[in-house]
Formats: C-alpha cells, structure tokens, sequence
C-alpha cells in the first residue's frame, strides 16, 4: 500500500524511536528526533514562510542533516524540492533558478560567496541561511501529509544535450517505487548502517540508498562531502553495512597508500554506477572478496532500472544486472523492434519510478520517450540470461567521476568566444576521472584567438568538470554527409597526437 513517504517515517518512529536514524560529525539522532526536527521546518514552510502546495524551494548545501529534513518536510506538504548540485557556477544555477521560478533557496556559510551572486541577479528570490533560522519548537504541526503521491516532489537538473539544463520531474509515486527497487536490490533491514558521501543533490546519493535506508528503519551516517581520508577512517570502525561509490572513488581507494582490504569487511557490498564501470577495478574489488553491485539508470529513472542484486550471481564481469522489480527494460533497433539476444541496440526503459516529465518543455519530455518508452540514449545488449551490458553513448555524453557533461552545452559555452567559429567537445579515457573533456576549436584569427582569456571565462560559467582540460585549434572541424560534426572521427583523430600538438594542457 502507498503511503506519503513522510509517514513511513512516522511509522519508524513509532516502531524503533530509539534507533538511531541519522549520524552527521558525530551528531546521532534518533527516529523520534528525526520526526520531530522534520516537523519544525513543517510548521516553519507553512506557517511561517506560507509556502504552498506545488511552489518550488531549492537546497544549495553539501550533505548534512537538513537536507533530508527538508526532503520530508516537502514530502508531507506537497512542496517541490530542487536540489542543487553546489559543482556548479553562480551562472549555471541562476538559470535553473530562474528557470523553476524558486521562491526560497536555502543555504549555508559554505556558500556565502555564491549567493551573493545570485542575489544580486535575482532580487526577488529569499535566500535563507539554514543555521539562522528561529523554529518555534512548542508549535504542533496541524498539517496533514498530502495524499497524491503522482505530485511532484524532485526536480532534478541534468545537463541538456541541447546545451541548457533540464528538469527532471521526478513524482512522489516514482520515489516510492525507487525504494521498493533498492530494498529488493539490497535487502535492507534496520539493523543496516548505510555510509552516504556522495553528494545528495544526485539521483546517486539520495535515492539509491539513503532514502531507502530510512524507509526500513536502518542508520544513515552522512559525510559532508567525499574526502579520501575521512572515508578510510571511518571504515576502519567496520560498522558499515552499505555504501554508494562512484568508480573514481573506487579507484582512488584502492590505489591509495593506506588501502587495506581488511577495513571493507563489514560491508555486504559496495554498490556503483553512473558510466561504464572498468571490469578490471570490480575485478580488483571482487579478488579481495568485496562484493560490487552495479547499478544502471539515470535521473530520469530516479535512478535504479537495471541492477545486480546482493542475493544473485554478478558473473559475468561487464554486466550491469538484471532488470529492476518495478521496471521494464528492451534493447531497440533503429526500427523501435526489440532486438535479438546479444544485438546492440538502444536501451528503453518503462516503470513505475519514471520520471513525469521535463520542467517547462514539451518538446523535449516528447522526444525522450517512444512508444511509451523512455528512450536512455544508451547502447546496450542483452544475453540469454537476462543479463544487461551497456556499450557505449548515443549522445557522446562524457562522465567525469560521476559528473554528467554533454557537449552540446560547453560548446555553447565556447562558440560565444570572440574568433572560435565552431568547437567540438569529447571524452577522452583518464584513469582517474574515467572521462575528462577535451576541446577542438575553428578559429577566424588563430593568432588573435587568447586561451588564457577563453579559460577565464570559461570558469564564470562552467562548473570546473566541464571544462576542456585540453584544446586544440584545428583548420576544419570533420563532418558527416550531414554536415553534422563526426564525434568518432574527431576521437580517431585525437589517438594520433601527442602532447605538443595541445595549445594549452590545463
């Protein structure tokens, strides 16, 4: 039976008040606890700040307790959340600020600086420091938890392949099915202690274990944001049951001088996703008897689709699992007819955790589906197991340590340079970051044309993983029989040169 995702809350509370919910610098609180400071920002969105059913309030925080206050606050009410990822420019947020028509943004210290810029672009938006605010604590909360569970309660905004952001719509109906996938993916109980560093502005941090976590009564121990030390010492307490990793964290412990195995004994498994995980780092992980679980989705599946199961066979190595419980998942021909076992195709997704739609544009929540399915842009395979493997990307997208980037929208960024006629964006393999992006650039006066300055401005508007860590200028730009930029031929170009044919290597 459905419920507000608030009351599941309500029913953990009464069920296990004194376990320990969250775990934030060092700061345990209980379920009762946890109840009770949700209903403070309750009572404060509605009768202090009389915020309504279906306006939009945005987080601009790295991980802390109060983002998951704020989550079921808005949950209960009916509120639309937009968290906002903190990676990005002042200029990139005051579009998606604009963009969702924000009434509140809360913030933090953290982000002072940012604000300030924000402010002074967009006036009439309250921004409200987290640790400034008066709760009326005796205030009982007279406000029933809302009852329409299609309501939106996420936007998420992704990179666009047409070079602006998008929306991701996500109801709260989607969110409950998400959870009911990752409790039958991972098998929680409430005797599980979830670790969380990744950040909870992602579809990744939030939903894949956090939020399902809570709804079965376990503990959630939050880091502010990922610091390779801090992880390793708080692994060494061998408390945890679970943790999302992306795989530059992945890579980055294992390699790290301090890696010892020994110290990821307590957990049952380690999950990851985002891009194409090497086979050979979950082979590394696996060799020390440290179970990885992959998970294959996006934003727009909140995010599990496709999944490998704590309890299932993850052999062979490069599968991503099989299709989620609430999910349905095909591989397409150009012909939208489901392809043979072991043909590539596109992969298409259907299910009750799918995302409404994309804020404010029809036309491109039209183009993402087909037939009632939405559309991944992915390429992929099935085999007679059942079993999924992601092959490469429609869109050329690039995943930098878990970060989306799609070209489209740092070439916009590069052709409003003065002299850069044309630009052309890809990914490159990077052993730390999977992917970093690099850049090839038409200009109408080489000579004229200043790096140094195109950098600059770069950083005003780009958050620092989308940025070209190397450029070319070159005389044509290749193109298909289209006239459309060839993405594989600019790739197959850039494996025959070396480093002195880059103008600069940031």
């Amino acid at each position: 039976m459905e419920y507000n995702l608030y009351q599941y809350l309500e029913k953990n509370a009464l069920k296990y008040p004194h376990n320990i919910a969250i775990n934030y610098k060092k700061n345990k609180i209980t379920y009762t606890d946890f109840l009770k400071k949700i209903n403070l920002f309750v009572n404060y969105f509605s009768f202090t700040l009389k915020i309504k059913k279906g306006e939009r309030i945005a987080v601009l925080i790295y991980n802390r307790t109060e983002f998951l206050l704020i989550f079921y606050a808005c949950a209960k009410l009916g509120i639309i959340l937009v968290p906002i990822n903190w990676r990005l420019t002042s200029f990139e947020i005051i579009h998606i600020v604009k963009d969702v028509d924000i009434k509140y943004l809360f913030s933090d210290s953290d982000f002072t600086k940012t604000c300030k810029v924000i402010k002074n672009k967009i006036t009439k938006l309250n921004i409200i420091d987290l640790d400034s605010i008066n709760f009326k604590e005796n205030e009982k909360s007279t406000k029933q938890s809302i009852k329409n569970y299609s309501l939106p309660l996420l936007i998420v905004y992704t990179s666009g392949t047409t070079g602006k952001p998008k929306g991701a719509v996500l109801s709260q109906k989607a969110i409950y099915y998400n959870i009911l996938n990752s409790i039958n993916m991972h098998k929680f109980n409430k005797k599980d202690h979830i670790l969380t560093v990744i950040p909870l502005f992602h579809v990744g941090g939030l939903n894949i274990q956090t939020i399902p976590a809570l709804h079965k009564g376990a503990q959630v121990t939050l880091h502010k944001k990922f610091e390779i030390n801090d992880t390793l010492k708080d692994l060494e307490k061998k408390i945890y049951t679970h943790t999302v990793f992306v795989p530059t964290i992945l890579d980055l412990l294992i390699n790290n001088k301090k890696w010892d195995a020994k110290i990821f004994s307590s957990l049952k498994a380690i999950t990851t996703g985002s891009t194409i995980v090497s086979s050979d780092l979950i082979k590394n992980y696996e060799d020390y008897k440290i179970p990885i679980l992959q998970v294959y989705g996006s934003t727009e599946t909140a995010p599990i689709a496709i999944c490998q199961k704590i309890s299932e066979d993850r052999s062979p190595f490069g599968n991503v699992g099989k299709i989620a419980k609430y999910n349905k998942a095909k591989i397409f021909n150009k012909a939208h007819r489901e392809t043979s076992l072991n043909t590539i195709g596109e992969i298409g997704i259907k299910g009750l955790n799918l995302f409404s739609y994309y804020w404010n544009d029809k036309n491109k929540t039209k183009q993402a589906f087909k037939n009632g399915w939405f559309m991944t842009g992915d390429f992929g395979k099935k085999d007679k197991n059942n079993k999924f493997y992601v092959i490469g990307r429609k869109e050329n997208i690039i995943i930098s340590g878990g970060e989306n980037i799609y070209p489209a929208e740092v070439e916009r960024i590069l052709n409003q340079e003065k002299y850069i006629l044309e630009s052309a964006v890809i990914g490159i393999p990077d052993k730390k970051w999977q992917e970093i992006p690099i850049a090839f650039i038409r200009t109408s006066n080489s000579s004229s044309f200043k790096l140094s300055r195109c950098q600059s401005n770069l950083a005003k508007k780009l958050a620092n993983f989308k940025i070209p860590k190397k450029i070319f200028c070159i005389k044509e730009l290749p193109k298909n029989a289209l006239g459309k930029i060839d993405y594989k031929l600019l790739k197959e170009y850039h494996n025959t040169l070396n480093a002195s044919n880059y103008v600069k290597e940031k």
